[in-house]
């Protein structure tokens, strides 16, 4: 493999940015987990899943864990059996030019460390923890409640803080201490714990439009966290090597690197979600016709954002990655939410691209835009809890319909925000033409808590 053009390749949008190749200014990095971590199953998904962020941003990984092999107590997507092999051939597999190794003591020569739990002997950068669907990131050990089921949704969401504020300290850019929930997606003292269980998701038929980055992401928490249901996936797209270093199902022997054909990502995410693959558009699909209890839209070409607000669907759901370093969850609920056309026709184009958030020039180099794992990584967390909240009766408890992280602020996080449709929109229909529509579907009820 050429390693040069592998990185070209896969990372030329950072290369732009730094002005140089990666290689020449990576830091190595390190990674501290003690028993208490990856011998638990929250534990475990935090670890890997940091890993697996992590491995597509940064060359130079040295993970310091305890000698004991320790096998694995969550269903992960890809098929390793111990931890330790999970990390090394994941990061190997991820990226196979990088330097990727286990120890079990703390080598010299490590500028950037992250520790995950309370029980990690040393000083470190950062410090990741959890308790049910609370993260924590801080520069001091912070709780984690290991024995809590529910604590995997804090402890993905914490892998999603902790890399980013790995790559934000490589950059030499600032990054602010967090406590933020995957349940409700505020931050500090509005944080909601969540159930303390971790039920598998079952919301019916789901036709998933669009298996990019956050489609991927979305797949990968399923696969960890539990589902059940009947679930239809659609795009026609290749993986490219590109979508390697954003994707958290993709790699590049996905993408024919450095030989072969390349996979369809309705193929793989459809594979981890023991789901039926469309590699169509949705226009060219006859599939669109059936009946789905909910559509998650997560592609935007070819107008298929109007395309599915037409259907009046009873339950419409999309999370996306929009710049300046956002991570954002979009209800569309009849009668309780804009529609999905109308929501997006209020924000430009460019900011629905897939896991990117523009970075500022370095030396009068040109500006471009960074791929970003943890980006699309979080927006697949915030669709797979709101499926959650949906499946436990709780996704319209309250009227927000529009939540956003913004992971480059130094202050406030989490934001939110009640969308309407437009004066002038059609796309709705009488509320009795939608029951209509909706009356052999399983949330066609929700309609009917409505006022208009």
């Amino acid at each position: 493999m050429d390693c040069s053009q592998f990185y070209s390749e896969r990372d030329h949008r950072s290369r732009q940015y730094t002005g140089t190749d990666l290689m020449e200014v990576e830091k190595p990095i390190g990674v501290f987990a003690g028993h208490d971590v990856i011998k638990t199953p929250p534990g475990q998904a935090m670890l890997l899943s940091l890993a697996n962020q992590l491995a597509r941003a940064h060359r130079n990984i040295t993970f310091v864990l305890p000698q004991a092999q320790q096998h694995l107590q969550i269903n992960f997507p890809f098929n390793y059996l111990t931890v330790q092999d999970s990390l090394v051939n994941l990061c190997s597999s991820i990226d196979p030019c990088g330097n990727f190794r286990i120890v079990h003591e703390a080598p010299d020569g490590l500028e950037i460390t992250i520790a995950l739990g309370e029980h990690v002997a040393g000083n470190h950068t950062w410090y990741i923890g959890a308790d049910r669907s609370v993260a924590y990131l801080s520069k001091s050990p912070c709780i984690f409640a290991s024995n809590v089921p529910g604590t995997v949704r804090g402890a993905a969401l914490a892998s999603c803080l902790g890399a980013n504020a790995m790559f934000r300290s490589s950059l030499g850019l600032g990054t602010a201490a967090r406590i933020l929930s995957a349940w409700n997606y505020r931050e500090n003292e509005g944080a909601d714990f969540g159930p303390d269980d971790l039920k598998p998701i079952d919301v019916g038929r789901v036709l998933m439009v669009g298996a990019g980055a956050v489609g991927s992401a979305l797949a990968y928490w399923l696969h960890i966290m539990g589902y059940r249901g009947k679930w239809t996936i659609m795009d026609r797209d290749d993986v490219e090597l590109h979508n390697t270093n954003r994707g958290l199902l993709f790699l590049p022997y996905h993408a024919g690197y450095p030989a072969g054909p390349a996979r369809k990502k309705a193929d793989l995410v459809a594979e981890c979600l023991n789901a039926r693959p469309i590699p169509l558009w949705y226009d060219q699909a006859s599939e669109t016709k059936e009946t789905y209890d909910v559509i998650l839209a997560l592609a935007n070409e070819r107008d298929v954002r109007t395309r599915i607000a037409q259907r009046n669907a009873p339950i419409v759901l999309h999370a996306t990655t929009g710049e300046n370093w956002l991570s954002q969850l979009h209800r569309h609920v009849p009668g309780h939410d804009d529609c999905i056309r109308c929501r997006t026709h209020d924000i430009r184009e460019s900011a629905f691209e897939c896991s990117t958030a523009p970075l500022p020039a370095v030396d009068n180099s040109e500006s471009s835009d960074g791929a970003l794992p943890f980006l699309s990584a979080a927006s697949g967390l915030m669709l797979a809890t709101a499926l959650q909240r949906l499946d436990a009766g709780m996704l319209l408890d309250e009227r927000r319909n529009d939540w956003q992280w913004d992971f480059s602020s130094l202050h406030r996080m989490a934001s939110g925000s009640i969308r309407r449709c437009q004066d002038r929109c059609s796309i709705w229909q009488p509320k009795h033409v939608r029951q209509k529509i909706n009356e052999k579907t399983r949330w066609g009820k929700l309609d009917s808590r409505s006022l208009t």
